[in-house]
């Protein structure tokens, strides 16, 4: 699956002030710490206690989850 490893080495943590200002217009979870940024735009919000946050569907302990489902669910379909 090297498309996925690909897409998932692309991801950048960002302190949550700095997105807010290079994307004032994103509403973040208010638990929301840090995010992490990938190519083509997608992100996953960092909140506290751990968890890893895209959206109330996709959500989860563990990072890697959340970015399968991401990949699968978006990246995957424009790569077709």
């Amino acid at each position: 699956m090297k498309d996925f490893e690909n897409w998932q080495d692309s991801g950048r943590f960002m302190p949550r002030k700095e997105f807010m200002i290079k994307i004032p217009t994103m509403k973040l979870q208010g638990a929301c710490d840090d995010v992490l940024i990938y190519d083509g735009g997608y992100f996953i919000q960092v909140l506290w206690g751990g968890t890893y946050y895209e959206c109330n569907t996709n959500r989860s302990k563990k990072l890697e989850e959340v970015e399968m489902n991401i990949f699968l669910e978006k990246v995957a379909k424009k790569i077709d």
